[in-house]
């Protein structure tokens, strides 16, 4: 019985301290990205179906930069993800992971490399896996790619974005037995670290090419804004 009651104290105390936490994030955070919805998905390629672009949303999150700061970021991604997203950021956050930039690639032209360039955090981007005439799981808006510079991609001789070097010791970088590695595949995603040709950035989750409707277009956070 003891035990059972030190148990709830300190899932309270937990939870009162994220409450806190996040009163305080969003006193005084900048906002890197605000957009609207359609501001996320403007200029999307013409060859994207209609209904991979209706099962996206926007979704406003928050991280700690590598400047020492709250930031606020946004994705856009498949609506059937989006809680794990919301979820994975909240851990990054509490853990004080690092992120270098979160704002929907639309911004940067629908351009991977430049997004990689820039070490951005992104999600949904209607292209092909590189060097290929396949549809990446990001077209879906279901794979997101989390500090390409600290993440690598390595295809062949060659890394993305150029120059970059993985260093499992390095702050925002992911490997194996990371708390938010793990905390992907509790929720279902592969990881890109796991794969023969290394894509540490990445994470995906493989669901069903269905048509959503009537989804919520915008994931606000905090709920009260």
């Amino acid at each position: 019985m003891k035990r059972f009651r030190h148990g709830i104290f300190f899932r309270s105390l937990l939870c009162l301290t994220v409450v806190i936490w996040m009163l305080l994030v969003f006193s005084g955070s900048s906002a890197y990205s605000d957009l609207t919805f359609s501001e996320a998905t403007a200029g999307v390629s013409d060859e994207c179906p209609e209904w991979i672009l209706n099962n996206q949303v926007l979704v406003d999150v928050v991280y700690f930069g590598f400047d020492d700061k709250i930031h606020r970021g946004q994705v856009v991604a498949d609506a059937r993800v989006a809680g794990d997203l919301q979820k994975v950021f909240m851990l990054m956050l509490i853990t004080g992971f690092p992120l270098e930039s979160v704002i929907p690639i639309s911004e940067l032209g629908w351009d991977d490399f430049q997004s990689m360039e820039l070490n951005n955090t992104s999600a949904f981007n209607y292209r092909t896996v590189p060097f290929s005439s396949n549809l990446s799981n990001h077209a879906y808006g279901l794979a997101i790619d989390i500090n390409p510079l600290q993440n690598p991609y390595y295809t062949g001789t060659q890394v993305f974005p150029e120059n970059a070097e993985y260093d499992p010791f390095a702050p925002g970088t992911l490997y194996e037995g990371h708390l938010v590695v793990r905390l992907f595949r509790h929720l279902g995603w592969r990881w890109g670290g796991d794969w023969r040709e290394k894509d540490y950035q990445h994470f995906d989750k493989q669901l069903e090419n269905v048509s959503l409707e009537n989804i919520n277009k915008h994931f606000e956070w905090p709920p009260w804004r």
